[in-house]
């Protein structure tokens, strides 16, 4: 079945396979789309439920692409956000979602060690970037730095421990911005954490919320990063297939 004889306007159905809730208020969802979705690590995907009709929302497949061409979403749920509270505390496998075509975010990968900081599941995109690194290995090191308010809300710990587990070119360092039980050198938030680990030869990513990417170019530019150097998330536009936002992760 092609996408056209699916209906372009509908979207591509994708079934719940998988709905785990690793700590409270957030979801990892593995999808089964009815035709494979062409997508690249780092692009937003708009993901609509059919429990709330014509109200589409993005979000960032945390996988590069799968042999069985499975996508996984993690998804937060927002106050007041009536499709990410569906997605995380009501969708059940078994369930079909609509998909939409994917978006680039500005987070593609380019040449050279790379320094990804993630704050809450803004993990996704830059743990599909891993992803990419590791289907074709090629000598860079990448070092990942994953905030989380305490340790309980390092959701995705066992997928990144056997990520690291795999490959000797990738460390990944916990930040949690509220725990009094992390470690000194484990403590605070995401972005002065990864700045501690911060070299002159890396290419560095952020993604998170709103409120952590407002500040952290102008951080970065005064930790001497060049400007090029630096990738955030654009924004999507509103008219593109419902809400837009700076980060498709923190759709309502």
């Amino acid at each position: 079945m092609s996408a056209a004889e699916l209906g372009a306007g509908d979207g591509v159905p994708a079934r719940v396979i998988g709905h785990d809730r690793p700590c409270p208020g957030i979801a990892i969802l593995t999808l089964r789309p009815w035709v494979r979705l062409p997508h690249r690590p780092g692009q937003a995907v708009p993901v609509e439920t059919p429990r709330h009709p014509g109200r589409w929302r993005w979000y960032c497949p945390a996988n590069a692409p799968r042999p069985d061409g499975t996508v996984e979403l993690h998804v937060r749920a927002v106050a007041a956000g009536t499709v990410s509270g569906s997605l995380v505390h009501e969708v059940r496998p078994g369930e079909l979602l609509h998909l939409g075509p994917p978006r680039d975010t500005g987070l593609h990968l380019r040449g050279g060690d790379l320094l990804l900081v993630a704050g809450g599941t803004g993990l996704a995109p830059l743990r599909a970037l891993v992803e990419q690194v590791a289907a074709a290995p090629d000598g860079r090191r990448v070092t990942l730095v994953v905030g989380a308010r305490t340790f309980v809300e390092l959701y995705d710990a066992i997928a990144l421990d056997k990520l690291q587990c795999a490959h000797d070119w990738l460390t990944i360092v916990p930040a949690f911005s509220h725990d009094p039980h992390a470690e000194s050198a484990g403590r605070g938030d995401a972005l002065t954490i990864a700045l501690d680990h911060l070299r002159p030869d890396q290419v560095v990513y952020v993604c998170g919320p709103p409120p952590m990417l407002a500040g952290s170019r102008l951080r970065l530019l005064a930790a001497g990063v060049p400007a090029d150097r630096i990738n955030l998330p654009h924004r999507i536009p509103a008219s593109d297939r419902g809400a837009g936002g700076i980060f498709p992760q923190t759709s309502s």
